[in-house]
């Protein structure tokens, strides 16, 4: 008997072609909603900008607008983005928290502290290496933009904003709000490949998105692991940490960028120390996470 070839193929291409009406289909129902929280972030806080822009540009230049006043329209923003998000939750019958996963009861102290000092120490380790490459293409452009945002921060609002209300809405937004919406559709590894293409593309230039990606899986790792934003929120922090330690530096020592930058064993040190540091926080965790599930399936 012989195959029938057209018939075969006829088949197959319309398996592929129901695979991708289902995965189309699959996106407008569920990953087009589940950005909604992301883009009321947005919105909001472009808004409280543009306003206050409109309110003090008058009386200041653009560049004092965005040392002086930005970030305090921005934290506005942020505050007015949890307002909205609040009543959402309210109105489907719901609260923030559960539909944020940020609970604030049984928290370890000592995980958390974990998750700030593994987000610092990969930090440290990725900023050390990228320093290393030759500043051309996408790590010249890297480096501006990084200049750029130091020009943009306010002494200590600049700070706030960065270490504390900035990692609070996106992991509220990413790895709360949008991340649980997608999980009960598209399993653990599709959301997360979802939420963090989505986390990554809006930090903007090549580095960026690169470093924002790894960053948003390892966060979406741990906020699923432990079915808690708090940890996740506090590896965010420790991240962030790292560009306000190092503006500090810059700011109160002039010369010591510079310096640093032509010292390729003292980066390549600091490349291998924060790896390092990473790596083991990250393997006291697999072991708690082990040790933990033991006591369990022991205690029944």
């Amino acid at each position: 008997m012989r195959y029938n070839l057209r018939g075969e193929e006829a088949k197959k291409d319309g398996k592929v072609r129901d695979k991708v009406e289902h995965k189309i289909l699959s996106f407008l129902r569920y990953f087009v909603p589940a950005t909604g929280p992301l883009f009321v972030y947005l919105i909001t806080e472009a808004l409280f900008v543009v306003i206050g822009s409109a309110l003090f540009h008058p009386d200041l230049s653009h560049q004092e607008f965005i040392r002086q006043k930005m970030n305090v329209c921005m934290i506005f923003g942020v505050i007015t983005t949890f307002v909205i998000l609040r009543k959402y939750s309210r109105k489907h019958g719901s609260t923030f928290f559960e539909d944020a996963s940020l609970y604030l009861k049984d928290i370890s102290i000592v995980k958390s502290v974990g998750c700030i000092l593994f987000g610092l120490a990969s930090a440290l380790s990725l900023s050390a290496f990228i320093t290393l490459l030759p500043k051309a293409g996408p790590v010249a452009v890297y480096d501006t933009n990084i200049e750029r945002l130091y020009e943009s921060w306010s002494l200590y609002l600049g700070v706030l904003f960065n270490t504390f209300f900035t990692p609070l809405v996106e992991e509220v937004v990413f790895r709360g709000y949008m991340l649980n919406r997608l999980l009960p559709h598209w399993g653990e590894r599709a959301s997360l490949i979802a939420v963090s293409i989505t986390f990554a593309f809006l930090h903007g230039t090549f580095i960026w998105i690169l470093y924002a990606f790894l960053m948003g899986w390892i966060i979406g790792k741990i906020s699923i692991l432990e079915d808690n934003i708090f940890y996740s929120v506090c590896m965010h922090t420790g991240f962030n940490l790292l560009s306000m330690l190092l503006w500090f530096l810059y700011l109160f020592r002039p010369g010591t960028k510079e310096a640093m930058a032509e010292d390729r064993l003292l980066l390549l040190f600091l490349a291998f120390i924060g790896a390092a540091a990473a790596l083991l926080i990250a393997k006291l965790y697999k072991v708690e996470r082990e040790s933990l599930f033991i006591t369990r399936f022991f205690r029944g």
